[in-house]
Parts: structure tokens; C-alpha cells; sequence
């Protein structure tokens, strides 16, 4: 073999092993990286709530007796001063038929002392003054006792009057715990009106986290089987903590309409803490302990990676605020344990 065949042998021979090599050698892991960069961010504060109605009273019947008319069932819409309940006013109306038969009868009897007075009066000398006084005595109590009488019907009236029950104001029967033709007694529950037409939620917090909101705050409320969330407002945030179970109620009002969302539903609220027009945000997962020693793992140009410190603002959220260690245009592992400190990786494309 000549010399230069044997070159160009070797020559292969050294481009297989290098080929080889390269095949062989191991290659830095392809991981998962996120670019850090500021922008706008929202802190919310997820929990459930639940709806109920802004207005809801119990109807209940101010007399005792037999129901006659309960014309409404659960579901149906009355209007403001619809007739709900009436109760058999049988005994009112004998009552005021009584009262007015009696208002008659005095009519009767101070018309006869004012007769009496006048015929006392115009036979001056021949009747004596003791005579004249008791007639006009006579008359006046007579008087008064007309005005009781009187006073008396119109109570009776009024009293009748209670023997129908009025909506107070438009809106949903809930209940409706009694029956046509039931007996009932004073103070019983005839429904329950709602008026469905502005919601409100209420919601539970943690009084640690409690503290960061306000009435006239933003929220975002979600209900089953409804895509698109619905935006509220916070009304009233509870400053008492229930030692039970060391929350504070929040009360919220919802814009629009809910008539179709049953009262005590169950629904997801979003509380809009603060909004941030340049904020470095990153996932919570890719903290390592993030309650006591929070770390990330940085990847430089060169595809090695470090740990570093970072604060952040702790909130039960899966994305949070960064603080402080970390700078636009680094990058952290998006999954920290993907890589130790001192590995060298590739990005994933």
C-alpha cells in the first residue's frame, strides 16, 4: 500500500471515530425554560361563594285561622302588592258588623239627648238648672261614647284588612310550607319572597387574607355551565372574624340579572386583589420550597445552570409576584427539578 492510500485511510478512519464521537457523546438535556420579562399582572384570591337573593323576607300571617286563598306556588313571579294570602275573616266581619250596629244604636241614643237638651232648654224657668245640666251632660257623654264607637270600626276595618296578605315587593316565590284550607296560627311562614333580579354572593375568606379588601373592589364570579365569568363588585367585606372559622363574610353585587341561578347555588368567585402594569410573574411550581427557602434554577447563555434566591409575594394563587432576585431577560427551569445546579442543558425548541 502506498503512502497516500494509507493517508486517505487513516484520514477516514479519523473522520468515522470523530462521527462516532460525536454520536456517542452524551448531549446536555433538552429542557422547559421560562424567558423572564415584566408586564401586567392581576393578583386574585380564588374561593367559592354563594349566591342569594339581595332581598328575602318570610310572609308570615299576622292573624290566626283557615287559609282560604294561597294563589301562588314555588317558582311563580308576583308583582309588588299582588294578593299572596287571604284568611277567612268570618269572625272580623261579624266583629264589624257588631261595632256598626252599636255606632248605630248611640246615634240613636245621642239623638234623643240632644232632643232632650233642646226641649229643656226652650222650657227655660219651668225646668230646673239640675234637669238642664244633666241633659247637656248626657249629650256629651253620649258624644263621646259615638266617637269611641266610631273608633272602634275603623279598628275593626283595619284589623280586617290583615286578613290579606300583599308581596311587599316584586318578586320569586321559594317556599311555600302551607296548603289552601289549612288552619293557621299567628306569626306561621305562608312563603318565602325573593327578589331575584339583583343577586348577591357572599363568600368566606381567611382574615389573613382578608385584610386586602375593599367595598367597591373587583371580582369575577363563574357559574356552573356558564362559559363566560360575570363581573361584580365588592359591597361589604365583614369586619368581624368568625372565631369559628377564622374567616370574614365578603358580600358582593353582581351586575346583571340572575333570575335563572337558584338561590344558594354554589359558584366560583375570583377577588381582584391589585392589578400591576409591570410585574415579573412566574408559576409557583417553578419555586423550589417556596414556604421557607425559595430558590429557582437560572439558565445562562451557555446552557448552565445555577440556583438563586428570589422573594416574592406569597399568595394562594398558582401564579405569584416576583419581588426580588430576578431580572428581564433571564431564564429559569420551568420545572426546577428537570436540572441540578451545575448541569449543563439545551433549551427545547
Amino acid at each position: 500500500m502506498t503512502m497516500r492510500k494509507l493517508a486517505i485511510v487513516l484520514a477516514v478512519l479519523l473522520a468515522l471515530a470523530a462521527i462516532l464521537a460525536v454520536l456517542l457523546w452524551p448531549r446536555p438535556a433538552a429542557v422547559d425554560t421560562l424567558e423572564i420579562a415584566r408586564g401586567p399582572a392581576v393578583r386574585m384570591l380564588a374561593v367559592n361563594g354563594t349566591i342569594r337573593p339581595r332581598l328575602s323576607v318570610e310572609v308570615q300571617a299576622p292573624v290566626a285561622g283557615t287559609l282560604t286563598a294561597l294563589p301562588f306556588n314555588v317558582g311563580d313571579r308576583v308583582a309588588a302588592g299582588t294578593l299572596l294570602a287571604r284568611v277567612d275573616d268570618a269572625p272580623q266581619r261579624a266583629a264589624i258588623a257588631e261595632a256598626e250596629a252599636a255606632v248605630a244604636a248611640q246615634e240613636a241614643t245621642l239623638a234623643q239627648a240632644r232632643r232632650d237638651l233642646a226641649r229643656y232648654s226652650a222650657l227655660g224657668q219651668f225646668v230646673t238648672r239640675q234637669r238642664r245640666e244633666e241633659a247637656r251632660l248626657a249629650v256629651d257623654q253620649g258624644a263621646q261614647e259615638l266617637k269611641r264607637r266610631r273608633a272602634t270600626v275603623v279598628q275593626s276595618r283595619e284589623v280586617q284588612q290583615r286578613y290579606e296578605l300583599r308581596a311587599p315587593f316584586a318578586g320569586v316565590i321559594l317556599e311555600r310550607p302551607v296548603d289552601p284550607g289549612q288552619t293557621i296560627g299567628v306569626s306561621t311562614v305562608l312563603y318565602r319572597l325573593a327578589d331575584l333580579t339583583a343577586p348577591e354572593v357572599t363568600a368566606e375568606v381567611d382574615e389573613v387574607y382578608a385584610v386586602e379588601l375593599r367595598a367597591g373592589g373587583e371580582a369575577l364570579v363563574s357559574l356552573p355551565g356558564r362559559a363566560k365569568p360575570l363581573r361584580a363588585t365588592i359591597s361589604h367585606v365583614e369586619p368581624r372574624v368568625d372565631p369559628a372559622t377564622g374567616a370574614r363574610e365578603v358580600r358582593l353585587q353582581i351586575a346583571e340579572a340572575l333570575e335563572s341561578a337558584p338561590s344558594g347555588l354554589t359558584v366560583s368567585v375570583n377577588l381582584i386583589v391589585a392589578r400591576e402594569r409591570a410585574a415579573i410573574s412566574i408559576p409557583r411550581s417553578a419555586i423550589l420550597q417556596p414556604d421557607s427557602n425559595p430558590r429557582v434554577r437560572t439558565v445562562d447563555a451557555d446552557g448552565n445552570v445555577a440556583e438563586r434566591r428570589v422573594q416574592f409575594r406569597d399568595w394562594p394563587a398558582a401564579t405569584v409576584t416576583v419581588t426580588g432576585g430576578l431580572t428581564p431577560g433571564m431564564r429559569i427551569l420551568a420545572d426546577p427539578q428537570a436540572a441540578a445546579p451545575g448541569a449543563r442543558v439545551r433549551l427545547r425548541r
